[in-house]
């Protein structure tokens, strides 16, 4: 399978002002969470200075037929034309057909705001370092507020219960679910690994990035959400495999170390997290297996909830607690197996696409959320939220990633091998 570039020169360079215009609405969209203490504000924003701007130059592009005619492209249309399907024909489906259109025109323009900047190496990688700094900056500011200022308990039994998912300081970086928080941090800090062992750093920027991550992986650990530790854990690793070099070696021997070292010391923390399991999701599976007959072709609808309730329990959930059955129990057989051949497709675009550092980016973001998606995430095609972040995001880089000079991504051992970018961090 060949993923070509066929790009004219008018797609390819977009004048400096387009990728001032891209970049703040992908800001604002990224890190917009972070400001924003509510979301009808960070809405606003977001269509103002995103999705306006990309609907122009999408048209302008002429639909950027380019980015959907390679085989990624075909499937993400496909999900989207069947979502569509589904909300206007499933009499189950949450919404009406107008609402289902308006989600997928977003997330169409969002793919392809992103796509268009990923072809412009140098701004995206400044977007990437403005979107990180932010996140660092404000999971610091979380951990200060929250243990300093408000002098809450470190120990594991405080944590367990009182789960960190905000700075608690005038609604800001409130993302209303600690798992949420762990996942949307989890980005931020396979974004961090990426800079610090894809490009040539000085040693006070290696410091600046390694405090950084300390920061990052505080917070995901006090989330005390297992989902986002192991989706950031296979994210951050799929990076260091990625870029084969001293730095990256390095870590993956230390974080081995710290591995051995946590484990003899919070042995008894980790038995009683093996003891909790899955938290109840093997019984939300199994009743999502046990109505497997009722949906399993059509769907039961785009949106429509997946109710279950604890036996002898008033406690109830919405959602399969797993994005793929959700996804199966929403829109059948087709939807799903649509869903599965684009995760595939990027997959393999990636991998063809290695020799460029972004590609192997967005393998590793890729990586992060199909491993959340196992057990979280509850779903995608809906309106901006961090979910946008942890999917259509890595989405949007694979989709855009191409060799600059319009030839073939062909296998590094054909092309040229894999080096870092020899862009520096100044």
């Amino acid at each position: 399978m060949r993923f070509t570039q066929r790009l004219m020169v008018s797609d390819v360079v977009l004048p400096k002002a387009w990728l001032m215009v891209l970049a703040l609405g992908l800001f604002v969209q990224l890190t917009g969470l972070l400001f924003n203490s509510d979301g009808s504000r960070y809405a606003t924003q977001t269509y103002l200075l995103l999705f306006v701007p990309a609907l122009v130059l999408f048209l302008w592009q002429r639909l950027s037929l380019h980015t959907w005619s390679q085989v990624p492209g075909v499937f993400f249309l496909c999900l989207l034309a069947w979502v569509l399907l589904s909300g206007l024909l499933n009499p189950g489906s949450s919404n009406g057909a107008v609402y289902w259109l308006k989600i997928a025109l977003l997330i169409l323009l969002y793919v392809f705001a992103v796509a268009c900047l990923v072809r412009h190496k140098r701004a995206f990688t400044w977007l990437l370092v403005a979107v990180t700094a932010t996140a660092v900056v404000f999971a610091w500011l979380t951990l200060y507020y929250q243990f300093g200022v408000l002098d809450k308990p470190v120990s594991y039994r405080a944590l367990r219960y009182a789960r960190l998912h905000e700075l608690g300081w005038r609604g800001l970086a409130d993302l209303k679910n600690p798992i949420i928080a762990g996942l949307y941090y989890g980005v931020f800090a396979v974004l961090l690994t990426y800079l610090l062992v894809g490009f040539k750093v000085r040693a006070w920027q290696a410091a600046l990035l390694v405090m950084g991550m300390s920061g990052l992986l505080a917070y995901i650990l006090f989330t005390a959400s297992r989902g986002a530790w192991f989706a950031t854990a296979a994210g951050g690793l799929a990076t260091l495999l990625l870029f084969p070099n001293v730095k990256s070696r390095t870590l993956i021997g230390l974080g081995c170390l710290m591995v051995v070292v946590v484990a003899s010391l919070f042995w008894p923390e980790i038995q009683y997290e093996q003891r909790r399991g899955v938290s109840g999701r093997d019984l939300i599976w199994g009743n999502w297996a046990d109505r497997l007959p009722e949906f399993w072709l059509m769907g039961a609808g785009a949106g429509a909830d997946l109710i279950f309730n604890f036996p002898n329990s008033s406690l109830g959930f919405l959602h399969a607690h797993s994005l793929y059955l959700q996804l199966w129990y929403e829109y059948g057989i087709v939807g799903f197996s649509l869903f599965v051949l684009l995760l595939l497709s990027l997959l393999w675009k990636g991998w063809q696409c290695r020799a460029e550092p972004l590609a192997r980016l967005g393998l590793a973001l890729l990586v992060l959320a199909m491993v959340a998606m196992v057990s979280d995430v509850y779903a995608i095609f809906h309106r901006p939220s961090p979910y946008w972040v942890l999917f259509w995001f890595p989405v949007g880089i694979l989709l855009g990633v191409s060799r600059r000079d319009g030839r073939e991504c062909l296998e590094p051992s054909v092309q040229e091998k894999p080096e870092n970018d020899s862009l520096t961090l100044t």
